[in-house]
This record gives structure tokens, sequence and C-alpha cells, in this order.
């Protein structure tokens, strides 16, 4: 018996090596390395350009982290499986905070409010029986609708000095970019951030490479004005306090959470931090 099960792990092992795609790593805060990409990234939500590329699982969260730059711009991808996250970053976003400093400054950043489309965070059984959703008439869920589509797919770049925070395309045309998809049933966000700050544009890491950088991942959480937003005008309803979410079970990583209002679930704040060396092009 023994030695089967040894065998068994060596069979898996040796899998991991030939795959040599996905390294697993059990905590929050890692070093971990950046790759060369001799071509630009598209930024799509898609896989294509990271199938060749190794990535980090982060076992305890369920998190998938890919990083990879060329000379001009970092890329990062950032996926996971769980429902309830997505629907808080479809409502509240997820924030990128980048640091040239190699520490957890929070003093540039951006952040994304995006993700799966409304029509199927809120198609049937999504929300959980007794969601608030149900208790909605079909106006106020109308008036819901358009205001969720309304805070949607916006992308900003947030200034800890002067506590800025200035709305940008998420198309790339003022340097940053975010785009979203899930494929395979997978919450995909791909991010593309200039190294270098230019005369046009001042939303750049300021980094070159072989600099050291750290970069943190804020999401799960939802601001209290978010919240009021939210609010379908005469109703009296709102999301719950504390960030609760409707109800639903997560795919891949389970998400922390407390017990709230029937059918509701409450979401913690999730932060993540790595740090990583900008990749240099390889010697000719």
């Amino acid at each position: 018996m023994i030695k089967h099960n040894l065998r068994m792990v060596s069979k898996i092992l040796d899998l991991l090596v030939l795959a040599g795609l996905t390294l697993f790593v059990g905590c929050k805060t890692q070093e971990v390395e950046t790759h060369w990409s001799a071509t630009p990234v598209q930024v799509d939500g898609e896989m294509m350009e990271w199938a060749n590329m190794p990535t980090i699982y982060f076992e305890d969260s369920g998190v998938q982290l890919g990083l990879c730059n060329d000379s001009e711009n970092l890329y990062i991808l950032f996926r996971f499986g769980n429902e309830s996250w997505a629907r808080a970053i479809r409502m509240g976003g997820v924030t990128l905070w980048l640091d040239n400093s190699g520490k957890k400054n929070k003093d540039f950043g951006i952040r994304y409010t995006g993700g799966p489309p409304l029509s199927e965070m809120l198609k049937p059984g999504m929300t959980g029986e007794g969601g608030f959703q149900d208790n909605l008439t079909p106006e106020q869920k109308e008036r819901l609708k358009k205001q969720q589509e309304a805070m949607a797919d916006q992308l900003k770049v947030l200034y800890k000095k002067g506590g800025q925070e200035i709305p940008i395309p998420a198309n790339g045309s003022s340097g940053p970019a975010v785009s979203f998809a899930s494929p395979q049933g997978i919450y995909t966000y791909e991010f593309k951030i200039p190294l270098r700050k230019s005369d046009a544009f001042d939303y750049g890491i300021g980094a070159q490479p072989g600099q050291t950088i750290s970069l943190g991942l804020e999401w799960g959480d939802i601001e209290m004005g978010d919240r009021q937003r939210m609010r379908p005008e005469g109703s009296g309803m709102g999301m719950p306090p504390g960030g609760g979410l409707p109800g639903g079970g997560g795919r891949g990583g389970g998400a922390p959470g407390g017990q709230g209002s029937p059918g509701m679930q409450k979401l913690e704040k999730q932060e993540l931090w790595v740090k990583t060396q900008i990749a240099s092009p390889p010697a000719r």
C-alpha cells in the first residue's frame, strides 16, 4: 500500500513537472517571477498568450496569477472560479496597486469595475431563493439593472496623494487597459500597465526591466456609496451591511464569508500582494 501511494505521488509530481505551467503556493505574500514576452499581449481576458507561460496558483484562496512584460508594459492575469467574488467585482470593483519601491504602498493603482454581464448574474437561481431581488417589483428590477450597468466596465486611476480618482477608458487609449472574459467558466481579468510614465499620461508604474516592484490586488468589498447607488429608488432596500451579496456556490476556491440574511452571503475583503522583478529581454 505504501509503495502504491509513493508511485501515485511520483506520477503526480512527474505530471506537474512535465506541465511546468502552474506553480502552487499556499500563502498570500510571495515573491514570484515575471516572464519576458517577446510580443505584446492582447488584453482580452482570454488565455491564448498565457498558454505556454508559467502562472502561480494560490491554493488557499483559489486564485491564479500570471505576470509577464515586454519592453513597454506589464501584463497581469488574475483568475478564479468564485461566483460571489465575480459579482462583488462587477458591483464594487477590483483594485490593482503598483509600488515601484517593492513595498506595499498604496500610492498608485487602478480600479476596474466590471465582469459578467448583468443578465448572467441575475439569471434564475443565481441570486439564491429569498434574495433581495425576489422582493423587488419589475420596475424596481429594471431600475436596478440600469444603475448597475452604468456602474460596470469602468476604469479609474487612483492616486493616494490628493485622493484622486481619474476615470479613463478601459481600452488602453490612455495607457492602462483591462479586460474580462470567462473561458471555461473561470472568471478572468487581464491588465496592461505601462512601465514608464509618458508626457501625455502619468499613468505608468515608473519602473524598468530588472527593477523589483510590488503589486497588490484587493476585491470582495463594496463601498457604502456603491451600495447606495445600487438601491432601487423607492424600494427601501439595498445591499446588506458589510457588503453582503446574493448567495451562490463558488467554483474553484470557496469564498470566505459569514452568515447573512436569507439567500445572502456576507463577503469578506480579499487582499493579495506579490513582489516581482520586471523581466529583462534575453541576451542575444
